[in-house]
């Protein structure tokens, strides 16, 4: 009876030290961009799909309509922020992953700006804001360039 019983601790102690190691692994900037990346594609797509004729809405002064893609597509980005923000980062990128967060969460604010100042006929606010959605949008894809994203990296909305 010992013996069997020592043989299943035996087996136990070697399975649990098997699985320590692969649950404490410290994700890597591979790992995190395999966990991020088909997040980001998801909702590039989806993005494309808000988006597609806004630009020719504004330029037809069809502002309202616009506006309402843009505040659409600031819901859709702050889905996608929210759902990156519990992968876990590289400890060694923590700080990196923080600040490209905080620079996406700009991003969304700025593009519901722009929405709003469509939808009531503020063209011009609404340009400058673009201009400054873009330029946040520029400042979080330096952050995050050590990923090597695809999918992730920001491009102009509209």
């Amino acid at each position: 009876m010992e013996g069997k019983l020592g043989i299943l601790a035996a087996i136990a102690l070697a399975t649990l030290a098997v699985a320590l190691p692969a649950q404490a692994e410290e994700p890597t900037r591979e790992t995190y961009k395999a966990q991020v990346e088909p997040l980001c594609q998801a909702n590039r797509a989806r993005n494309e799909k808000i988006m597609a004729g806004a630009r020719q809405r504004v330029n037809n002064d069809k502002l309202d309509a616009a506006g309402k893609q843009f505040v659409r597509v600031s819901e859709s980005f702050g889905d996608l922020v929210k759902q990156i923000a519990v992968v876990p980062p590289p400890p060694a990128d923590a700080h990196r992953v923080e600040r490209w967060l905080e620079l996406m969460r700009l991003l969304e604010t700025r593009l519901r700006t722009v929405g709003k100042y469509f939808k009531v006929g503020e063209k011009l606010k609404a340009t400058h804001e673009s201009i400054l959605a873009e330029r946040s949008g520029i400042s979080a894809n330096n952050i995050s360039i050590v990923f090597h994203f695809h999918y992730c990296r920001l491009s102009h909305f509209g």
